[in-house]
């Protein structure tokens, strides 16, 4: 029979201290980064949504105004109304 030859494990070996504190520096900067992205996103999506809800609400109130003064525009600096004319 054949000789067998059995691999030695490699003795455990450690990082140096100043090199897992830049390691955990770097995990730990790229988990905060991560984080604040997801907040921001979190409040991009509020105001999206917030946004929606005053375009409705600008949207019904323009309506109403038609119903109660017609095809006009309004300007909103002044309040003045103007006829809408169609050419």
């Amino acid at each position: 029979m054949g000789k067998t030859y059995s691999k030695k494990a490699p003795d455990a070996k450690k990082v140096t201290k100043e090199e897992l504190k830049q390691l955990q520096e770097f995990v730990s900067k790229l988990n905060n980064a991560s984080l604040q992205i997801g907040n921001l996103e979190l409040q991009k999506n509020g105001l999206l949504k917030s946004v929606d809800i005053v375009r409705n609400n600008l949207t019904n109130f323009q309506m109403s105004l038609k119903e109660r003064y017609g095809d006009v525009k309004v300007d909103i600096e002044t309040g003045k109304i103007s006829v809408n004319i169609i050419e």
